[in-house]
């Protein structure tokens, strides 16, 4: 169950685009609303702070006149919070994601799940990242490889975080890892070509480091 839900997520950027992230992190994020999301720590969840437009706001409306304490808004799903926290990585809003994801964090430890919600850990290693916070986040992908080994994202993610760094054979490490999790998963499949090719150009330059000495 944990394997599919989190196939939908995989980010299938090459290793070789790791010093552009996809637009600069914001710097502040909103106390009250945060992108438009609004979160109820009574309860746990999160709304859309405005209501959809047309006959349903017309109904809302309604609703609030006759019963005026009636909350119309209608509570967003773990998987729509967390596909909004992607776009929000995904458009340069990492800041606010990793509010909406603290927040999320803090109601989940209130209500005490079992087990832990992998899709959030995912975002917040991303978030994380984006914010170029990078020793933290190869702190949760090496946690979430060892709470999830069967899983090949966090290993693919790790793998980048090691690139950014220029550990290129813990890259590649992590990097079959995850194919022996799963042989098939095309983004490690890719950035196994992209870090071997790097390991290739630096043992070429050693060898010609070598001859110039000779």
């Amino acid at each position: 169950m944990t394997r599919v839900f989190l196939t939908t997520l995989t980010l299938c950027a090459g290793l070789a685009a790791w010093p552009a992230h996809s637009a600069p992190p914001d710097t502040t994020a909103s106390n009250a609303a945060v992108q438009g999301l609004m979160f109820d720590p009574a309860t746990g969840q999160f709304t859309d702070a405005q209501a959809p437009d047309g006959g349903w706001q017309a109904f809302a409306a309604i609703l609030e006149k006759a019963a005026p304490s009636t909350n119309t808004a209608i509570p967003l799903t773990p998987s729509q919070l967390t596909n909004r926290i992607a776009r929000l990585i995904d458009t340069g809003h990492a800041l606010d994601a990793l509010t909406l994801i603290q927040q999320r964090e803090q109601a989940l430890a209130a209500s005490n799940p079992l087990g832990d919600d992998v899709q959030l850990l995912y975002q917040k290693g991303r978030a994380l990242s984006a914010l170029g916070r990078h020793d933290q986040a190869i702190a949760l992908w090496q946690s979430m490889t060892e709470s999830f080994p069967e899983l090949p994202e966090p290993w693919n993610a790790l793998a980048v975080e090691y690139v950014g760094q220029g550990r290129l054979q813990l890259a590649l490490n992590a990097l079959n890892m995850a194919l022996a999790s799963d042989p098939g998963f095309a983004p490690a499949l890719e950035n196994v070509g992209h870090v071997q090719m790097a390991l290739a150009q630096e043992a070429f330059a050693r060898a010609q480091a070598a001859q110039a000495t000779h």
